[in-house]
């Protein structure tokens, strides 16, 4: 009698991460096109406009005298015309938010919400090889993207600076310029792909991943002038290149309510601003000028401040903890996608 025997079994070797990358690259490259356009639209704008007001601001330095009508004429269309932001501002603070939701969140949730992950997991990849040979590429791609783009704003933005228009502190161009916007983008794109893997659906992974950056992202304009402690200053001159943190009124070295000084101005037929740190003359106040009242009279304004030095400090601090935060939301996606049974 013939005894049939089965031959033993051929483990399946997994796909190479080189293959892996081409089937991400002829699946997304539509996707990374079509961001590509959007930064390439963007960049050609600020390559325009950076060049006119380049132009614009050599003229006011080439001005002299500088005391003369002419050139003080300059010098305030220079601040007029460029001093709003233009249109460019909430597109370039909104854009790594975006981007980064609407990159991150389709790659891993379009899968799921579709089913074809299934037929992914069984063709020698392994959902784990998968995901990632999906999100880090794409995440790292957008980075880089950003950052050459936050480049450019830095560029763009030079002229802004040096003639005390802009701070590079300030939250519109503190977090679209450096490196900090590159990891803004990667914040948003970490965000996207966890929020699709919770959902496995691609809108509610979009939205809910845009709001968190959203609500991260006005967080720290509220905490970036404490990530050093603060400068102290009692100049009522604060250049215009450093942030201000915090402003307020004292006397005799004790700090006084602004309701104080509110009532000790209007005393004089002026009013002081809601925080107490701006006084605004009104017609019936006369000759009286009521900052140097309150000076004569031992009030003194203190201002916190980082300084303008601080700025490459400052976006390394931010980078820092964006990138922390972005590991920790990448790493909790590939767990949850783990978790999850198909």
């Amino acid at each position: 009698m013939t005894t049939l025997t089965a031959a033993p079994g051929v483990g399946l070797r997994p796909v190479r991460w080189s293959r892996l990358g081409w089937v991400t690259w002829r699946r997304y490259r539509f996707t990374l096109a079509a961001v590509v356009l959007v930064l390439a639209a963007l960049s050609l704008e600020l390559v325009l406009s950076g060049q006119h007001l380049r132009s614009a601001y050599d003229a006011v330095k080439a001005c002299t005298p500088a005391a003369s009508p002419r050139c003080r004429f300059l010098d305030e269309s220079f601040h007029n015309t460029y001093g709003g932001g233009g249109f460019l501002a909430p597109v370039l603070l909104l854009l790594p938010g975006i981007l980064g939701a609407f990159a991150g969140a389709p790659l891993v949730a379009k899968e799921l919400e579709t089913g074809t992950f299934r037929f992914a997991w069984t063709q020698g990849a392994g959902r784990m090889r998968w995901a990632v040979s999906l999100l880090l590429p794409a995440g790292l791609v957008l980075a880089l993207l950003l950052a050459a783009l936050g480049r450019l704003v830095a560029w763009h933005d030079q002229p802004l600076a040096d003639a005390g228009i802009q701070s590079r502190l300030e939250p519109v161009t503190f977090s679209t310029s450096g490196v900090a916007v590159a990891a803004w983008a990667l914040l948003g794109f970490a965000l996207g792909a966890f929020a699709g893997v919770a959902w496995r659906r691609v809108l509610p992974g979009v939205a809910s991943a845009f709001g968190a950056w959203f609500g991260l992202a006005f967080l720290a304009t509220r905490v970036r002038g404490h990530y050093l402690a603060p400068l102290r200053t009692t100049s009522m001159q604060l250049s215009p290149r450093n942030l201000s943190v915090d402003e307020w009124w004292t006397k005799g070295g004790a700090r006084v309510p602004s309701t104080q000084i509110d009532a000790t101005l209007r005393s004089l037929g002026a009013e002081v601003s809601p925080h107490g740190v701006k006084v605004h003359v009104v017609p019936n106040s006369g000759s009286v000028d009521p900052i140097q009242y309150l000076l004569d009279h031992g009030y003194r304004q203190v201002t916190t401040y980082q300084p303008a030095s601080r700025y490459w400090t400052l976006q390394w601090i931010e980078t820092g903890w964006l990138v922390g935060l972005s590991v920790l939301l990448l790493g909790a996606a590939f767990w949850l996608l783990r978790r999850r049974a198909a």
